[in-house]
């Protein structure tokens, strides 16, 4: 027997013995067992060809699960089920003639990714995220201004979910703009844009999003918190709690925002963000592209190097679709009861939590740790 890897098309060497062997007929509990135990491969049996009962339990694996580990298919298979097996969330594909294995090579090479996408394609399986690969994407990205560009280097440096939280600012309605123009997700690219309803945004930013999807044919999708989690909250610090101490308000952050953004996040290979150096002196070394080795992806700022007046003449210039709370002092906006207006002159982050410190004031979402240093990423970029 000979193992083929579905992803190249080329025979694996010294492959592992299976750790688990399912029948196709196995139960939930027998596959949540695979999942959780095992570092080892995990073998699904295919009695005939023609029984498709195991294509479904490595759906099953991948998809409610969330088993990352090699899936390899055994039995009785031929090389006209390869891209199924593929698709499936198989890794490889065990058979009994070696000289077979050019003839599943090529049957591999047939059909291409975009034929018929399924819901959850385990291609992105064969590309890992990696701080290597930030740098490679941050160097990309510097080496053009162009905003449609950088969002198209992303959308071919990464192979995965790429998703886009907005809070539908400035910045993020530039960006969301740039998607639909590039053409990428009518392309087929895996882009998933959402917002974070924490339950106190103000009703401009919610019609703020629903023009912008009428205006550029996208949905963005709500990612609301965990009911249980709010309710606890409110029921322990007070409806208005979050003013009383840094650390009330850092918990409201962190359950209406940072819990429901990360679960957004879960199985994303990028993650692009509207992040620049001018906005606040926290942000002032941003880079392009940052590996955020805690969320296992990479974190995209495309405007990171842009400037306040850019950013605004861009927005003339296209037309972008603009929240109105803009033009009546709202420059950067969060949850209602934790934003003001500022004066003239003021900071631009002087309108968030105004009775903190001004001193990092952060929410928690963009500051995950990184195991590559805005520095580093930084200095790739200057190399392009």
């Amino acid at each position: 027997m000979v193992l083929v890897d579905l992803g190249t098309g080329a025979l694996v060497a010294e492959p592992e013995e299976p750790a688990t062997v399912l029948e196709p007929s196995a139960d939930h509990d027998a596959l949540a067992t695979a999942a959780g135990g095992n570092a080892g491969p995990v073998a699904i049996l295919f009695p005939t060809f023609a029984d498709g009962r195991g294509f479904s339990l490595a759906r099953i694996l991948r998809d409610r699960l969330g088993f990352a580990g090699e899936i390899r298919a055994v039995g009785s298979l031929i090389p006209d089920q390869s891209q199924f097996l593929l698709r499936s969330g198989f890794d490889t594909a065990e058979i009994a003639d070696r000289d077979a294995a050019e003839t599943w090579r090529k049957t591999l090479s047939l059909i291409g990714r975009s034929y018929q996408p399924s819901a959850r394609n385990p291609l992105p399986l064969r590309w890992n995220a990696s701080s290597e690969a930030a740098v490679e994407l941050g160097r990309a990205l510097a080496a053009t201004d162009d905003l449609i560009e950088r969002i198209k280097l992303t959308a071919e440096h990464i192979e995965g979910r790429v998703a886009f939280s907005t809070s539908a600012g400035l910045e993020d309605q530039v960006i969301l703009q740039a998607i639909a123009k590039s053409g990428v997700v009518k392309a087929g690219a895996d882009f998933d844009i959402f917002t974070l309803d924490t339950g106190r945004l103000f009703p401009e930013v919610l019609e703020t999003i629903e023009l912008s999807e009428l205006r550029y044919r996208i949905r963005i999708r709500l990612v609301s918190p965990d009911a249980r989690e709010v309710e606890e909250l409110v029921s322990r610090d007070g409806v208005f709690g979050f003013r009383q101490s840094i650390d009330n308000r850092k918990s409201c952050c962190e359950i209406r925002k940072v819990r429901p953004l990360n679960r957004a996040l879960e199985g994303a290979q990028g993650w692009i963000a509207g992040l620049r150096r001018e906005q606040s002196q926290a942000r002032a070394d941003v880079p392009m592209a940052e590996w955020d080795a805690e969320r296992g992806l990479i974190k995209i700022n495309p405007l990171a190097d842009w400037s306040d007046e850019r950013l605004n003449d861009y927005i003339d210039a296209n037309g972008v679709v603009v929240n109105p709370l803009h033009a009546q002092g709202f420059v950067s906006i969060g949850c209602a009861p934790c934003t003001r207006a500022i004066e003239p002159g003021e900071d631009p982050r002087a309108g968030r939590w105004w009775w903190e410190s001004e001193d990092r004031k952060e929410c928690g979402l963009h500051v995950a740790g990184s195991e590559t240093s805005a520095e580093s990423v930084a200095q790739g970029e200057k190399a392009a």
